[in-house]
């Protein structure tokens, strides 16, 4: 969770802005999918402890339109192509078929670029040999991964940033996702260890795995939804405990896990109606986030909030094992074409409102159906001056579509 600082070797930075490269314009909803002008698109529900606030397709209004032309070959490596794939006789199938074979994929390499060489965005970051990191407990520098269940498909990476590649330190960022199999939902969380906890790795990866478990036991037990507030405690806990060594934790061990394990945590569900919709549900602590990406704008499903409000969405790093006193999910049902992202904020920081070239390159990327799980985690590693933290990211599509619907 390193925001921008020196680059390596402490040369200066520029400012954070950058080179912006054909902002792409905000795109409206339309149909069934509108939101009324000025909603946000998740009001607030009755307010006490547990309870959530729900959206029927609750997406805030896209960016604003703007940007410059696109440059050719320039923050712009992959190209747009075609949609997805339709079932026999025109009748609407699954969404997305298997991974292309190659000299079909929807993306290719900008003219004169390797197809492996680093995304460079604006100006670039510093060269920089990544250092080994610690080897217990073995954190590789980047993770990607990917699956599909019978309606939704994953696509997820994680990516050591600049900065601790080039000071030794480990990927601080994790990621967990599962499949619950009778409810065709996926679980998922998404952490980022505060930098200045020297084992918030750890935390990271403790916090994350702790909540999925939780969550998917809760399911287990046939509840219709899980008890966000004992998921979250309970990833808070298992922090402690692990200063605590299994002994009855007192607040001094409390005080500990802060300062060893700190991490950020956004954990949630996501399942598909049998017309291609996806419910959304997202609790967070910290300042990790999470979009919609519909028409080529981002939409937050996150929003700032106030500490003094006691909202577990308020964007103040009141990191785990600390937790505000209220935990209020919040739940969206969300168009069949878009897609739904979760990251931490080495992605979200350089993504902004969405309309500089990262909001560009992303959305070409995936709006159209899901690439190769290694294709997220290249993407995911571009290089832009300033922007040198771990990133991660979590992408979700549907895969069923209503007869004549999108793709």
């Amino acid at each position: 969770m390193d925001g921008p600082g020196p680059g390596p070797g402490g040369a200066p930075r520029s400012g954070a802005e950058g080179t912006v490269h054909g902002a792409p314009p905000g795109a409206a909803l339309h149909g069934a999918d509108a939101v009324p002008p000025g909603g946000s698109g998740n009001s607030d529900g009755p307010g006490g402890p547990g309870e959530s606030r729900t959206s029927s397709v609750g997406l805030p209004v896209a960016p604003g339109a703007g940007g410059e032309a696109s440059d050719t070959g320039r923050g712009r490596p992959y190209a747009g192509g075609s949609g997805g794939d339709a079932g026999p006789d025109g009748e609407a199938g699954p969404r997305h078929a298997a991974p292309r074979a190659s000299g079909q994929e929807r993306y290719a390499p900008a003219p004169g670029a390797r197809r492996w060489e680093r995304v460079v965005l604006g100006t670039p970051a510093a060269h920089v040999e990544p250092k080994p990191p610690p080897a217990d407990p073995y954190r590789p520098d980047t993770i990607f991964d990917g699956w599909s269940s019978p309606g939704l498909t994953v696509r997820l990476a994680s990516v050591r940033g600049d900065q601790h590649r080039f000071g030794g330190p480990p990927r601080q960022d994790d990621v967990v996702v599962a499949w619950h199999e009778p409810t065709d939902r996926v679980v998922f969380a998404v952490a980022d260890g505060v930098s200045s906890a020297p084992h918030s790795h750890i935390g990271a990866a403790l916090a994350c795995r702790t909540a999925v478990n939780d969550v998917l036991a809760q399911l287990a037990q046939e509840r219709s939804e899980p008890d966000w507030t004992r998921v979250l405690q309970a990833a808070a806990y298992q922090l402690v405990m692990r200063v605590a060594g299994g002994r009855e934790p007192g607040e001094r061990d409390r005080a500990e896990a802060a300062r060893q394990l700190a991490t950020t945590l956004v954990t949630g569900t996501v399942a598909a109606r049998d017309d291609g919709r996806m419910d959304v549900t997202v609790v967070r602590a910290g300042d990790s986030s999470a979009w919609c990406l519909h028409g080529g704008g981002y939409h937050a499903l996150l929003h700032d909030g106030s500490a003094e409000d006691g909202d577990i969405s308020s964007t103040a790093v009141v990191a785990l094992p600390r937790l505000l006193p209220r935990t209020r999910p919040i739940t969206y049902t969300l168009p069949a074409d878009s897609v739904v992202l979760v990251g931490t904020d080495g992605f979200g920081v350089p993504l902004g409102d969405g309309s500089g070239p990262v909001g560009e390159i992303f959305a070409g990327a995936l709006q159209d159906g899901p690439p190769e799980p290694r294709m997220l985690a290249h993407l995911l590693d571009f290089s832009r001056e300033t922007f040198d933290d771990d990133r991660t990211l979590l992408a979700v599509w549907s895969r069923r579509a209503p007869r004549g619907g999108p793709r």
